[in-house]
């Protein structure tokens, strides 16, 4: 489990350092890509991708985990509720 999530993380930010080729000249030229410069069509298909994979990392890491301390934090206000 740790392992792919390492992997998703580490495939996020490869993606996202991408996104900031076109700033040092790499993937820049004045192609055209449909009707998008190559650059602009680079950044965009990198970040619907980056969009998916970081839907995809909070339903299966972040939102289990935020729900398990939320029912850990409810019964520990149960338990001091009963304590008193």
């Amino acid at each position: 489990m740790r392992r792919k999530h390492a992997l998703l993380m580490t495939v996020f930010f490869v993606l996202y350092l991408l996104t900031f080729l076109p700033n040092f000249g790499i993937m820049n030229d004045l192609k055209f890509v449909g009707f998008l410069p190559q650059s602009l069509a680079w950044v965009l298909m990198l970040n619907a991708l980056n969009t998916v994979i970081i839907f995809i990392v909070y339903f299966k890491f972040f939102k289990p985990f935020a729900q398990n301390v939320e029912k850990i934090s409810e019964e520990e206000g149960s338990e001091r509720v009963l304590a008193r």
